[in-house]
């Protein structure tokens, strides 16, 4: 075997570097002299150490500021998507220690947002790493607001970094990373607490960190970067593994191409790629076995990853796809991928500093790259993962459904990993421009021009930005709106059964911010609405009081835009028998009305006569004998006139044996024109009807309104205000 001496190995090490520093783009060619590399050495400290470590400071501070500034003002509930309570329940279950919650504890009504089923314990989709963050944010710092404010930061120096390693040039660094800074994507995202920009920032700094541990065989660097690439995994695991392997195959390559001190010394360079490589997989192995043994806690499979196991069908490819059981199916086609594609390269542009001018740039960048060979290794590793996270990207099915908020909405978040690639590329060719042109001109001249180009960036930026920010507005005007019909104080513990636009079995969903705490403990708590169900919440959450949140119930239904928004107390009535007291006032000119009772498909109607302009006052009393399952209904007493077909003392009767309990009782009246009440008004109270075991009956009161108005709202049901017109109390009764 060859001896080697430590001092051959340090001067083949220091030869290497220097021939992989000639391969990179901006390294003067040549061997510098010890006195010049003296000069350049002391030069070099002293512009880190004044300049660009300033600058860097600063850009880092102004994204940290802006993030919390943000996260304070426009985005103090939140960007309204969801996803984002998902996180912060993630983080709260961790500060209360728990992986998963207790399926009894939260079905059917608490259910959180995004979360799976497996052994009767309930996990969210996502892996811990992000919400970990968010954790030790709230436990160090008692808010998690510095999270994503960190990450804005880390974001910054990470690019600064990552251009640094690859083309050794300051300017090109802290352009790129000025670039990032000022980009309304990272803007947004880093002011929400969900994990698109720190996933995005874990794998830049993870790349920078891989690229100078190989070069110079940094183990500190090599252990980082596989850190990185794991922290990054157990936020967004198919983001890490295709950054990964991009820069695995950019390591594998320069090694292979690298030039060799000596030909006995031919092996030598695999020997190093694969030590390097080894340091950092160690950096990455605990994240590995977090992810492994996580996944076996929660889905009964290492192998399984969260997202899978909550639903089979959300997944990459082409077929039916969807996010949870519970909801819809989505048919994701290629045609379908192509048009989001389309869509999405559209929308880019508007979400980076200088919009098209900086895709330009970039354009610029990557040609002059692929031109000098110098550095034309660093541009391909940019352009090829931004192209691989877009090519990729195309066989995901939330691609296709993140469209109607690409412009104005989230912006391309599942692509942000591709953002640091191309502002990188966009600051080289930046820095090439201007050192063709501009940088020749006189200081005196340069300067101003240099802020004209500033100045000109920035005002195609904000061309785009108002129309962001006013979707934002009217999320927090809607989410303020619903806010205000909740009341400061309640007196004592309650649960809010929150009714949205359109059904839902999640109480995010639409509105993020009404938000429980994993054990339920909350002095309030909310609840979704789940119809003719709501009655068993008495039973099941003993000593709150119970409200109904309906922020789309309409005050006057005739008028679309009149107010809106109701909140209401709730109050259980349990017997063995209910009884239900109707009144109705049928409005003027309805020359015929009728009321009707219905439970499941089981209805009684009644008709009731009209005076005319005056209108008509009547009640109606029924009696719902739940262990009978008989409803007895008394025909229409008092009132102005009365049918004399149905004098004042005939009762009806219906069985509701064949309805499936709980449902709901429906209490209608309908009001019209015509005999037949073709087109008629209708008015409808729903009340949840629930029958225990023993026989027992439980109705919430009052029920929501509903209208039907003839040539409104497409003739469809909407929730609207019925007091006034139809009016019903509920009593227990022997």
């Amino acid at each position: 075997m060859r001896q080697v001496s430590t001092d051959t190995v340090l001067a083949e090490r220091g030869d290497q570097q220097r021939l992989d520093y000639q391969e990179l783009p901006g390294a003067v060619s040549g061997t510098p002299g010890p006195a010049s590399s003296s000069r350049g050495r002391a030069s070099r400290l002293a512009v880190s150490v004044s300049g660009p470590r300033l600058a860097l400071f600063a850009l880092g501070t102004l994204s940290f500021t802006a993030s919390v500034v943000l996260q304070e003002t426009l985005f103090r509930h939140g960007s309204g998507d969801a996803d984002e309570a998902a996180y912060v329940l993630q983080a709260r279950m961790l500060l209360h220690g728990r992986l998963t919650l207790d399926q009894n504890l939260v079905d059917p009504f608490f259910r959180p947002w995004l979360t799976g089923v497996h052994n009767g314990r309930v996990f969210t989709k996502y892996l811990p790493g992000w919400p970990a963050m968010l954790a030790v944010s709230q436990l160090l710092f008692g808010t998690m607001v510095l999270a994503p404010a960190l990450v804005a930061a880390a974001w910054v120096v990470a690019t600064y970094r990552l251009a640094r390693e690859l083309f050794d040039d300051v300017a090109t660094a802290l352009t790129s990373a000025a670039f990032l800074a000022l980009s309304p994507l990272v803007l947004l995202h880093t002011a929400l607490p969900m994990a698109y920009a720190f996933t995005a920032a874990a794998l830049t700094a993870a790349m920078a960190a891989l690229l100078r541990g190989t070069r110079i065989g940094a183990r500190r660097s090599l252990v980082a970067a596989g850190a990185a690439f794991g922290l990054a995994a157990m936020a967004r695991p198919f983001d890490a593994v295709l950054v990964a392997i991009v820069g695995v195959l950019f390591v594998t390559a320069r090694f292979a191409t690298a030039r060799f001190a000596t030909a006995g010394q031919r092996p030598r360079p695999v020997a190093a790629m694969l030590r390097d490589l080894g340091w950092v997989g160690l950096g990455g192995l605990p994240f590995v076995v977090a992810v492994a043994a996580f996944c076996r806690h929660v889905t009964g499979s290492m192998r399984t990853l969260p997202l899978a196991a909550s639903d089979p069908l959300d997944r990459f490819g082409f077929g039916e796809r969807r996010m949870l059981p519970s909801e819809p199916t989505f048919a994701f086609t290629g045609h379908v991928a192509l048009d989001a594609l389309r869509a999405t390269l559209a929308a880019a542009p508007g979400w980076l500093f200088g919009g098209t001018a900086l895709v330009v740039l970039a354009g610029v960048g990557l040609l002059a790259g692929l031109a000098a060979g110098g550095r034309r290794a660093g541009h391909l590793l940019l352009a090829i993962t931004a192209l691989g996270v877009f090519a990729a990207y195309f066989f995901w099915w939330g691609s296709a459904m993140a469209v109607p908020s690409l412009r104005n909405g989230l912006g391309p978040h599942y692509h942000m990993v591709a953002l640091s690639p191309v502002v990188i590329l966009a600051g080289s060719g930046a820095c090439l421009l201007w050192r063709a042109v501009p940088g020749r001109l006189p200081r005196p001249v340069a300067i101003p021009v240099a802020g004209v180009c500033g100045l000109a960036l920035v005002a195609v930026t904000a061309v785009g930005v108002p129309a962001k920010v006013n979707v934002q507005r009217y999320v927090n005007a809607v989410d303020g709106y619903v806010l205000d019909l909740i009341p400061d104080n309640f007196d004592g513990p309650a649960v809010v059964i929150v009714t949205p636009p359109t059904p839902s079995r999640y109480t995010q969903v639409p509105y993020q911010f009404l938000r429980n705490n994993p054990d339920l403990s909350d002095q309030v708590l909310y609840a979704a609405d789940l119809g003719a169900a709501d009655g068993q919440l008495a039973e099941r959450m003993p000593g709150r009081r119970l409200y109904q949140l309906r922020p789309d119930e309409v005050i006057e239904a005739e008028k679309p835009w009149s107010f809106r928004g109701s909140f209401v107390e709730l109050r259980p009535v349990e017997g063995k028998k209910i009884e239900v007291r109707v009144s109705a006032s049928v409005p003027a000119n309805m020359r015929y009305a009728s009321f009707y009772l219905r439970i499941g498909e089981q209805t009684v109607t009644s008709p009731l006569p009209v005076t005319g302009a005056a209108g008509t006052a009547a009640s109606v009393v029924a009696t719902v004998d739940g262990a009978r399952a008989l409803v007895t209904v008394a025909s229409p007493v008092g009132g102005s006139v009365m049918q004399a077909s149905v004098p004042p003392t005939s009762v009806q009767e219906f069985s509701f044996a064949g309805a499936v309990l709980p449902a709901q009782l429906t209490v209608g009246l309908a009001a019209g024109t015509t005999p037949d009440l073709t087109g008629a008004w209708r008015w409808e109270e729903r009340i949840p009807l629930e029958r225990r075991a023993d026989g027992v009956l439980v109705a919430l009161g009052p029920g929501p309104g509903w209208r039907l108005v003839p040539g409104r709202y497409d003739n469809a049901w909407v929730p609207a205000t019925v007091t006034g017109t139809l009016g019903v109390t509920l009593a227990p009764r022997r």
